[in-house]
């Protein structure tokens, strides 16, 4: 069998490997990052590889592989690249080599201004105004960057990966500057994007047709604003445009790719697929999805939603994506020029256990083919509005479609501690299941349920209440929904787990991370929690309480300046809202807080009896944790715990080790010992 090597990421290389591919040709495929291999489809033959290479690399993958031919498709700015390759080359010998070189654009450069290289476009972006959607991608951006008046104003648009999103952090840039989207975009797209971002000048590479730099330079030119373009690297490196080096591939490798240029493997769309949430039914869709009805060549949904459809269109009774794709691509094959509109109705909202999900990531890297998701009414949305329920704060789930042991486990979880859950049914038989699993809980747990299902919702529609156990005889009619309130939720128990080099820290006393976790987990917080952190030092603790759930409130007290200020740097830097800093010494400053249901001490300035009287005053049952390192200390708990009368106290004490580097050995380095007391007042 014949073998290639291409070093691809681009669209051209993607094409390229499925060319040969059809002809039987193995391929090695080889990009730089797990993005670059995102739109790369599994086939029998293709061994995709991951990473950058430089030329030594490169030239023992040629050995190992011996291939009959090496295709340079890399993208037109990836210098450094093809000078590897041209090196690696060098190196192996006489090895048959294609590069493609991409072809430049044909558009009104009226409106642009261009650049040899980015540093000077970097320079004439200091004397703008304005903000600047800059569409280079991430791997310059630090250029950009340099100087701050630019760095301010820009939007950059990069690709969703992790390596693009972490040179934008990196550089300094801020949610609000960053556009994660996979391209090419279209021109609608890139002027939606000029207007969201008010920008002034949009920035691009001269890369050529298939890049989406045509769109770019004519959507600057309607919305008026200046187009900045750096031009490609100059360089001696031939190559061929893609329909003749298909050719040249041929007389290599004896095979017949000719006539399947990359104009017609690379098709303009052939149809434009509308994925429409139908609602609840006819009288739930809305004006979007009517007029894509109207405007449909062909339609594909349940018969039940085909039936009272009025249209010239073809039907087709088909929702699941295994039925409608072979059609669609028999459609797109058909079409020699223009292009066909095609409706796929769901039931509900596309958005919401809709089967448009899996159609949709079958379609989305399919240049045939140009999607519209359309949003609708789901049934929770309507059983919602119907009995005045908001769903905002609700556990939302569907047991329709679903295996009993996916749904199951998120049930039972969602009944236990949520007030509120809504979930898609299909039937009688679910929402029979569904009863017995509650009256479980009931009985094993205390916990009390209310349940109001809503079936055929906008056609024929009946709404009933009922408890767990009359859902035991749910009738089989119809499809059904329903909302579940837990009148008695159990609080769930929460955990912590940051390391201290997470914290921002100064010379205050800082709870080490051992004796913090397990003072926490002492403490054994619940939702909706009210904590005292007393003596609150580097803020560690308030800090690590707060990070464990929206609902807790932390009330962090302590009076030293150094430490007020360190805890408020540690509470801006995890953005916590739950946390606030109480500047004053306690007893006093506990006065005018809410009643606390749990509190940690680590600090208590010899007032620690004085502390837990007025604790005690605030409420019963409240949990307290001190920490301890002085015999004084343990002392004053010892007499205190007396003094309480305090049934439940339990002493801990920890004495961490931790290891040191020391040359070339570790060893063990102790820390002072802790006394983890805690009990209930």
């Amino acid at each position: 069998m014949k073998k290639a090597i291409i070093f691809g990421g681009t669209t051209e290389g993607r094409k390229v490997a499925d060319l040969l591919l059809e002809q039987k040709v193995s391929v090695v495929y080889c990009v730089a990052t797990e993005y670059g291999k995102e739109p790369i489809v599994k086939r029998n033959g293709l061994d995709v590889r991951i990473g950058r290479m430089d030329s030594n690399e490169m030239r023992d993958l040629f050995g190992m592989e011996n291939p009959d031919v090496v295709i340079d498709a890399t993208h037109p700015f990836a210098e450094i690249v093809k000078k590897e390759i041209d090196n690696a080359l060098f190196m192996t010998g006489e090895v048959p080599f294609v590069r493609i070189i991409r072809p430049t654009v044909e558009s009104d450069f009226s409106n642009c201004t261009f650049f040899e290289d980015v540093s000077s476009c970097a320079k004439a972006l200091e004397e703008t105004s304005g903000n600047i959607l800059l569409t280079t991608g991430s791997k310059e951006l630090h250029t950009f960057c340099e100087n701050e008046s630019v760095k301010r104003r820009i939007i950059a648009r990069v690709i969703p990966s992790v390596e693009s999103l972490k040179l934008c952090n990196e550089s300094g840039l801020n949610g609000k500057q960053i556009i994660a989207m996979q391209g090419p975009f279209s021109l609608d797209m890139n002027r939606a994007q000029i207007k969201e971002s008010n920008a002034s000048v949009i920035v691009l590479k001269n890369s050529g047709k298939g890049s989406g730099e045509a769109e770019r330079i004519e959507a600057a030119r309607l919305e008026g604003i200046k187009c900045f373009v750096i031009n490609r690297p100059s360089n001696d490196m031939d190559g061929k445009a893609f329909d003749e080096a298909v050719m040249e591939l041929d007389k290599i490798l004896g095979i017949n790719m000719s006539g399947k240029g990359f104009s017609e493997i690379t098709p303009d769309v052939k149809i434009n697929v509308s994925l429409a949430a139908f609602g609840m039914g006819f009288g739930t869709i809305t004006e979007e999805v009517n007029e894509s009805i109207v405007n449909a060549d062909m339609i594909f949904g349940a018969a039940r939603m085909l039936t009272y459809i009025d249209s010239k269109a073809q039907k087709y009774p088909y929702y699941l994506a295994d039925d409608i794709l072979p059609v669609l691509d028999t459609k797109a094959k058909e079409i020699t020029y223009g292009s066909k509109n095609a409706v796929v109705l769901f039931s509900g909202d596309t958005g919401f256990y809709s089967g448009a999900k899996k159609l949709y990531e079958a379609l989305k890297n399919d240049g045939r083919f140009k999607i519209t998701i359309m949003p609708g009414i789901s049934s929770v949305a309507a059983l919602s509005a119907k009995i005045g329920e908001s769903y905002e704060d609700a556990v939302l789930m569907s047991t329709h479609g679903i295996r009993e042991d996916k749904w199951k486990p998120k049930l039972i979880e969602a009944s236990k501690y949520s007030t509120k859950i809504f979930a898609l049914t299909s039937g009688g038989k679910d929402v029979r299941i569904i009863g017995e699993i509650l009256q479980d809980l009931e009985a094993g747990f205390g916990t009390k349920y209310e349940i109001t299902a809503g079936y055929n919702l906008y056609s024929n529609e009946k709404i009933v209440k009922m408890n767990a156990m009359k859902c035991q005889s749910a009738p089989d009619e119809g499809l059904c929904v329903l909302f579940i309130r837990n009148k008695k939720p159990l609080a769930k128990r929460l955990s912590p787990g940051l390391s201290d080099d997470s914290f921002i820290r100064n010379k205050t006393p800082m709870s080490k991370e051992e004796i913090r976790a397990l003072s926490i987990c002492k403490l054994g917080l619940t939702e909706n929690a009210v904590v005292f952190d007393i003596g609150g030092g580097s803020g560690s603790v308030s800090v690590e309480i707060g990070l464990l759930h929206p609902s807790i409130n932390v009330y962090a007290v302590e009076f030293k300046e150094e430490a007020l200020k360190l805890i408020k740097e540690n509470i801006n830097k995890f953005a916590l809202n739950n946390v606030n800093l109480v500047d004053g010494v306690a007893p006093e400053a506990l006065v005018d807080l809410p009643a606390p249901t749990h509190v940690f001490i680590g600090g208590s300035g010899g007032r620690l009896a004085e502390i837990l009287q007025l604790i005690k005053s605030k409420g019963a049952g409240i949990r307290v944790v001190i920490n301890a390192v002085t015999l004084e200390t343990i002392a004053e708990i010892n007499s205190i715990l007396k003094d309480f009368a305090i049934s439940d106290a339990d002493v801990v004490q920890v004495a961490i080790s931790k290891a040191k580097a020391i040359g070339d050995y570790n060893v063990m380095q102790a820390q002072n010992p802790v006394y983890v007391v805690s009990f209930s007042l």
